[in-house]
């Protein structure tokens, strides 16, 4: 059984001078993500360049930015990445989760996890300037003191791909009709 090992703020100074802390059972909520002043083009190239793909059936988020992408990691894990329009002068919002990789099936139930460190990775990589936004205080993040130690386990059951269970699927109903019409004995 694979798993996904992860980390995601917990506390954090903001640029007030307060201090946030995030309980783990509100990391689901995703209220933080990366804001870069760039142009879309510009993102999308450092992210194929990473190797991600363009997504072709998602969920869409209110002011996201076309389509999101996403970067096979270790099986069964994946990385979608979204483009978001923040309403603020040429700032675009990045916000990635790791999930169930949508070629299987269990995609649809699986866990998901916000990220924060491996978008961050890849800026850094690319040099390019960024800052952490927390959503819920509305401010950016000036530190990060600790975090939480998110581990994904992955489904219990093996990930079935989609195309092979549409296979058998497609098989059975076949048979089921050609015996119903007393084609097949």
């Amino acid at each position: 059984m694979s798993e996904f090992l992860t980390s995601y703020p917990r506390r954090m100074n903001v640029v007030k001078g307060l201090q946030d802390l995030i309980r783990h059972e509100e990391i689901e909520l995703d209220q933080l993500y990366i804001a870069v002043r760039m142009k879309k083009d510009d993102i999308i190239r450092t992210l194929t360049s990473e190797g991600f793909k363009k997504v072709k059936l998602e969920n869409k988020m209110t002011s996201q930015i076309g389509s999101g992408f996403a970067k096979s990691l270790s099986k069964p894990w994946e990385m979608h990445v979204r483009l978001v329009d923040i309403h603020q002068q040429g700032l675009i919002a990045i916000r990635g989760e790791v999930e169930v990789s949508r070629r299987y099936i269990q995609h649809l139930t699986s866990v998901r996890c916000p990220v924060i460190y491996e978008l961050e990775s890849i800026l850094k990589k690319h040099s390019i300037e960024y800052r952490i936004w927390n959503s819920k205080v509305r401010d950016y993040i000036s530190q990060i003191i600790d975090d939480h130690q998110i581990r994904l386990l992955a489904p219990r059951l093996p990930a079935m791909p989609w195309k092979v269970m549409a296979c058998v699927v497609m098989t059975l109903a076949m048979c089921t009709t050609l015996k119903f019409l007393e084609i097949w004995k």
